[in-house]
């Protein structure tokens, strides 16, 4: 979603005086739109070592640490809580029948056998030893358990903790930046809109990829204040821009699953919306299907109430995620955003072209837009605009940026032209 470095293969533009850019409320009135670690492989990463290799060094812990223990004296002795070190990295590393079988040979080792350290008796008494190896067994278990049920690596979890004070701070310090990439109107090029984009660099000035720094602010729960930076950030250039004469553009920020299911969201959209005063510009939120999956309830009274607002919806990555007709049929969308999946094989890939055609079809049959994403060729634009796709964005249509590099000058239109794309069907 960044910036490239250059302007994409055969990009064009027009620079035609007079023609304002054509409101989207006009185009829309027309038309009407880790979990996922892998346990073994996680493991796996890093120093091979075996099952084989781990029971050795257990045994040598488990022998150091008793021998260690005779040599002070016997037990009972606060050394002998030495042993769920190797219990714990058995537990850890191999489960719960590890942890059991580290346990009860640890208790063992400890057994009555051991000397003891009391001077009323050399040896110790069964219910005490029975107590160490049960404490053995539960500790073991636990971890066990605890560390299967974990949905992330610990590495992870430490990266999101350090990503999250970054950003938090980034908040607090208004140092988050809002990139702007333009929508434009395939039928007459004119600039309708823009999509706000968060961007981040961090204290030592390096840039975060959002696919990287967005994620972790879900999981982490920054998303929310960042989100709200965003929303206002986006809404306030919006007003800018209405007041240069700019009315009528087409906003869209994107919303996570996390920020539709927190009711604070909602009071924040309620109270830019509120500030709107009329018609300057028209603001849609841009979900996937994963958010509307999260919590399909919450998402639809968030969404609903939005509509009443009168904040258009988007839903994102259309076909990527676990689609469902349903949604389209129960949610209030009004956009239906084609993913780059899809348009980067659009001139080349019978199949992916049908789809598109699908999509843009199904979309018009509902009273939805259609935007299709990661426009990068003029074949690709010219194939999207023989299927009727209403707006599109992309590098080849225009970058990213801050408010100072937005581009207003129309786009050139490629002649739409679908018989020179090979969509694989007879004629």
């Amino acid at each position: 979603m960044g910036a490239a470095d250059d302007d994409g293969p055969g990009r064009s533009m027009s620079g035609a005086p007079g023609r304002g850019p054509l409101s989207f409320l006009r185009l829309f009135g027309a038309v009407r739109e880790s979990s996922h670690r892998d346990s073994n492989g996680a493991r796996g990463r890093g120093p091979a070592v075996t099952p084989a290799l781990s029971w050795l060094f257990y045994a040598i812990a488990t022998l150091t640490v008793t021998a260690l223990i005779v040599a002070t004296g016997g037990a009972p002795t606060s050394l002998a809580h030495l042993y769920y070190l190797p219990i714990l990295y058995m537990a850890v590393r191999y489960g719960v029948t590890a942890a059991v079988i580290s346990s009860v040979i640890a208790g063992i080792a400890v057994g009555p056998w051991m000397i003891t350290s009391s001077p009323a008796t050399d040896r110790q008494t069964t219910s005490a030893w029975l107590v160490r190896l049960g404490l053995f067994v539960l500790v073991g278990v636990v971890a066990a358990v605890l560390a299967r049920s974990r949905s992330r690596q610990l590495n992870v979890m430490v990266r999101d903790v350090y990503v999250a004070q970054g950003l938090r701070a980034a908040v607090r310090q208004d140092t988050i930046r809002v990139h702007y990439q333009p929508l434009i109107d395939l039928t007459e090029g004119d600039v309708i809109g823009f999509e706000a984009l968060c961007r981040w660099h961090d204290s030592k000035g390096r840039a975060i990829p959002p696919d990287r720094f967005i994620p972790e602010a879900e999981r982490t729960g920054v998303i929310m204040a960042l989100g709200r930076r965003v929303l206002h950030r986006a809404v306030d250039q919006g007003h800018r821009w209405a007041d240069r004469g700019r009315r009528g553009l087409l906003i869209t920020v994107n919303v996570s699953a996390v920020q539709l299911s927190e009711p604070a969201f909602l009071a924040d959209l309620i109270e830019v919306v509120q500030a709107d005063g009329g018609d300057a510009f028209q603001l849609c939120l841009e979900i996937t299907e994963t958010a509307i999956i999260a919590d399909p309830v919450r998402a639809l009274a968030t969404l609903r109430q939005a509509r009443a607002l009168g904040v258009t919806v988007a839903l994102d990555d259309f076909g990527t995620g676990l689609s469902s007709l349903a949604y389209l049929a129960e949610f209030p969308i009004d956009i239906i955003k084609i993913d780059r999946s899809f348009v980067a094989a659009i001139g080349t890939d019978p199949k992916s072209h049908a789809l598109v055609r699908a999509m843009v079809q199904m979309a018009h049959a509902l009273g939805a837009l259609t935007i299709a994403e990661g426009i990068e060729t003029a074949d690709q634009l010219k194939a999207l605009r023989a299927l009727g796709c209403a707006i599109g964005q992309g590098y080849y249509l225009g970058f990213p940026g801050d408010v100072d590099e937005v581009e207003w000058e129309p786009r050139e239109m490629v002649p739409a032209n679908e018989d020179s794309v090979d969509t694989g069907a007879p004629r």
